[in-house]
Parts: C-alpha cells; sequence; structure tokens
C-alpha cells in the first residue's frame, strides 16, 4: 500500500490520505485529531450494501464507474493503511500522543471481509498497545457480530450497529442490504453482555425521511427494551436529493428519545471540507 496524497482541513484537525494497492485501487483513509487520535479505516475497495447517504460505491472517475464493489482488502493493507498515516505524522512531528482509535467505519462493510479485519485488528493490538477499536456494521452478518465478541482481541472493541431508521420497511429505502432490524439488535445485545460495556446504535437524520416526531417515538419503543446509546448525526452532502435535518427538528427528535429514558449522544463529522466526514470516502482507479 503506497502513500500518493494528503488533503488536510481548514482547522487542521482531518486528514484525508490517498492510498494506492498494488492493482492501481485508490482507497481513502481518514486521520482525526480530537480527544483521541483517530483514524477512520477502509476495509474493502467500493462497497456493495448501496446507503443512499454514502458515496464508497461511487467512483471518482470515469473508468469503472458502474462496478460498485471490487474486492476485499487483505489484513496487510488494512494494517499498512495505518502504518503509512503513522509514519506520516512521525516525519511531520505532528504525533500528539494521545490514545488511539481505531475506527473501521471507513469504505465497506467490516462484517464481509471478516477475517481480515479480526486478523488487522489483533496485529495492529501489538503495535499500538495503547489504542482502542470500533467496527461499524449494518448488521449484514448477525452471527459474526456474535462471533466477533467471542475473538481473542488484546483490546478494547466495541460494535456499533448502523440503523438509521425505527422499521424494517423505512430501513430498506435507505439500506437495501439491509438485514431484519430484530436481528442486528439482538446479535449486538449479546456482543454488549458479553464485552460487558454499552453499545451504541447510528442514527444519521435525513430531511423528511426518518426524522420526524413520528419517527423518533418509533425508534424510542424499538431501543427501549435494550441497553444501548442512541447515536445521533447529521447527513453530509453526497447525495443529490438528500438534506440534513433542520436543528429544530435534530432537537426535537432527541427530546423524545430522553422523554422514553433512551441515552443519546451526538456525533458531527470532521474534516467536511476536505470529504473525509462518515459516507464521504470514495473509491480511485489510476492505471499506471
Amino acid at each position: 500500500m503506497e502513500l500518493l496524497k494528503f488533503l488536510e482541513s481548514k482547522d487542521q484537525k482531518s486528514i484525508k490520505f490517498l492510498q494506492q494497492t498494488k492493482d492501481n485501487h485508490i482507497i481513502e483513509t481518514g486521520y482525526y485529531d480530537l480527544d483521541e487520535e483517530i483514524i477512520c479505516i477502509s476495509c474493502q475497495i467500493g462497497c456493495s450494501m448501496g446507503c443512499i447517504f454514502c458515496v464508497t460505491a461511487e467512483s471518482i472517475d470515469s473508468l469503472q464507474a458502474d462496478q460498485a464493489f471490487f474486492r476485499n482488502l487483505t489484513a496487510q493493507e488494512i494494517e499498512d493503511q495505518i502504518k503509512n498515516v503513522f509514519s506520516f505524522l512521525k516525519k511531520e512531528g505532528r504525533l500528539k500522543g494521545k490514545k488511539i482509535l481505531l475506527s473501521y467505519m471507513g469504505m465497506g462493510e467490516p462484517l464481509l471481509n471478516y477475517e481480515n479485519v479480526v486478523e488487522s485488528i489483533k496485529n495492529l493490538a501489538k503495535i499500538f498497545p495503547n489504542s482502542r477499536a470500533t467496527i461499524s456494521t449494518l448488521g449484514t452478518r448477525p452471527d459474526l457480530m456474535k462471533k466477533l465478541s467471542e475473538e481473542d482481541i488484546n483490546l478494547a472493541l466495541k460494535l456499533h450497529f448502523s440503523l438509521h431508521a425505527p422499521n424494517d420497511k423505512l430501513r430498506k429505502k435507505i439500506l437495501p442490504s439491509a438485514q431484519p432490524i430484530k436481528l442486528g439488535l439482538e446479535a449486538l445485545k449479546s456482543f454488549a453482555e458479553i464485552k460487558k460495556a454499552p453499545m451504541k446504535v447510528n442514527y444519521i437524520l435525513i430531511k423528511d425521511l426518518n426524522d420526524s416526531s413520528e419517527n423518533a417515538l418509533e425508534l424510542a419503543k424499538l431501543i427501549k427494551p435494550y441497553p444501548f446509546i442512541v447515536k445521533l448525526s447529521s447527513l453530509n452532502g453526497n447525495c443529490s436529493g438528500l438534506e440534513p435535518s433542520k436543528i429544530s427538528k435534530f432537537d426535537l427528535f432527541e427530546k423524545i428519545l430522553h422523554s422514553h429514558e433512551i441515552e443519546t449522544c451526538r456525533f458531527i463529522s470532521k474534516g467536511t471540507d476536505i470529504k473525509a466526514g462518515c459516507g464521504q470516502l470514495r473509491r480511485h482507479f489510476y492505471q499506471k
């Protein structure tokens, strides 16, 4: 994996790295200097999930533009992403010495590249012992969500479930490849019980699609039986026809969840000016 180029945000808190594989594909990796030093890791070249708020499946150039997914990254390629980022930061004198979060929330669905993702985490735990890892999944493989909790991984590991809708019908519109919600929630509950730690469900608020008071009430009833935190996020500028919810809708949505004793947290993507926010990492292909 060769580091070709980097883009830095105006606030100098985010960097997007373009890294090329031996077969000429270019994947994007994000770095964020926040409370922790966060690496947003890609695990696939492209993605087959087709989520309507994400551009990972779209090509940034015309070559092979109609092909959404190419292949899984190997464990070595995943590890090289992080090594390249830290080599760059060390060379530039920009390492902060903070705790490290290895965030498997970049390009691709991690559980569809399960073996390589797990192997990479195990190996990276040896290199970065002062770190923790988070994997985000659509719940495409509930069986692997459970299996993940039993892996012998020598660092703190959490799992996020990308929900984005309070019922299966609406969720299919937003996440065409989604499995039934109940399967994902039960698998996440099992993971949380084994890890003895609270887990999060991700919910991106999209104007006039999943941000109504009725959606909030339905979500509250859905999550109530589970010990989960709802992570509310704003939509980033990606796809035509979709708009982020107004802050007033955001506030009301959260207020309804709180009224039903659902714990929430808010997340605002960093690096959106360089398209390094959630759902903004894209694939490229350059011939030598």
